[in-house]
């Protein structure tokens, strides 16, 4: 089967977790100097009480397009919400939205993903950053 969206070599997965949705924030670092192709998350637990928005930043300067919503209403373990370059995800889903600029990076530079929103509730939760070698 022919995978959907080409993935070059100098390209690598990057990913951290957080305990849960209530307004805290996940990092992780840049592996080599490059950009950031997409951004995402994958739920551990149904959301119950309100959405999360996830704002994702390089080195303190926010990822242009980046912002993205995880919906509580029809939420469940497993769902992938993202932000992409092309606006597709590796699975060939539309991603919630498109990454349009700011996503360039150095090796170290601390990726962000900030959780902001009303929930209270929700186990923990699956972040990562795709980066492509420049």
């Amino acid at each position: 089967m022919a995978l959907p969206i080409y993935h070059p070599l100098p390209e690598a997965v990057v990913s951290c977790n957080a305990a849960n949705l209530t307004a805290a924030s996940a990092v992780l670092r840049a592996p080599f100097k490059g950009r950031i192709t997409e951004v995402g998350s994958m739920l551990g637990s149904v959301l119950s009480t309100a959405d999360a928005t996830i704002t994702t930043s390089i080195a303190g300067t926010a990822i242009t397009g980046a912002p993205y919503v995880i919906t509580a209403s029809g939420s469940a373990i497993g769902d992938l919400d993202a932000a992409s370059v092309s606006g597709t995800v590796a699975n060939g889903v539309a991603a919630n939205s498109t990454i349009t600029g700011a996503n360039t990076c150095l090796e170290g530079d601390v990726v962000k993903f900030a959780i902001t929103g009303g929930n209270a509730s929700g186990g923990p939760v699956h972040f990562y950053a795709v980066f492509t070698r420049t």
